[in-house]
């Protein structure tokens, strides 16, 4: 009876979450950020200004440039006070989840990192962005929702 109740409150209460990962080495950062595919539609709408449809391979190849600079406006990763600015190198659609692969050189010493994620937390309040960073072997956690967008991390 537990499960058909708690089942019925999921159908009723839909669920607004993301994930990145991260991870720096001394050469390169690396980032995945996976999005629920229905809702990146609808916060390229609200950033754009018009429907961006990517609901296939061949539609998320075609509008990577929007994606990209959607992503960019709503996650910030700033090392040493210098933001990174991403580019999509892969991508991977798998059913409505599109998974986005970054990475970059980064051959510096780190002494700080300053995340900001605000993606779709203008389309949905209930939005939960889950951060995963991992460091020269050091693993960090954090939630970022409407309320929380931004944390500052001191390797250092």
């Amino acid at each position: 009876m537990f499960h058909l109740i708690f089942g019925l409150i999921l159908l009723i209460h839909p669920i607004y979450i993301s994930s990145t990962n991260v991870t720096i080495d001394e050469k390169k950062i690396d980032i995945k950020v996976k999005l629920f595919r229905d809702d990146l539609e609808d916060g390229l709408r609200n950033f754009h200004g018009f429907s961006i449809s990517i609901d296939s391979y061949i539609k998320v190849e075609k509008n990577k440039a929007y994606i990209n600079e959607y992503i960019n406006d709503k996650l910030s990763i700033i090392i040493n006070n210098e933001k990174i600015n991403f580019s999509i190198k892969e991508f991977i659609l798998i059913n409505d989840v599109l998974e986005i692969s970054f990475f970059e050189n980064f051959p510096k010493n780190i002494d700080s990192i300053k995340v900001i994620n605000k993606l779709l937390i203008e389309i949905y309040n209930l939005q939960s962005n889950i951060l995963f960073l991992e460091i020269n072997s050091k693993k960090y956690y954090n939630q970022f929702t409407a309320s929380n967008i931004e944390k500052d991390l001191f390797v250092k």
